[in-house]
């Protein structure tokens, strides 16, 4: 499982794996992301291996794997 390409939009975080997949995480649970301005969100590396993320500006390194973890809280709207 690798990643390929790396995008935003104004919420989320969209990473593209080799596999044809996508993942998707709100932006704002990763703290530096979420504070950081867009244009810094954009200067980032893929890994070598393509197995983390790195934003040498934001000193900010995500792993692939940690975009599977489903254990921050999700907030809904309540209708």
């Amino acid at each position: 499982m690798r990643a390929t390409k790396v995008w935003f939009d104004n919420e989320n975080m969209y990473v593209q794996l080799d596999s044809g997949h996508i993942i998707g995480n709100p932006i704002v649970w990763f703290a530096r992301l979420a504070n950081a301005k867009p244009e810094q969100r954009t200067k980032f590396e893929i890994g070598p291996d393509g197995e983390s993320i790195h934003w040498e500006a934001l000193d900010e390194d995500l792993s692939i794997e940690s975009l599977f973890d489903f254990k921050h809280e999700l907030n809904y709207a309540k209708i």
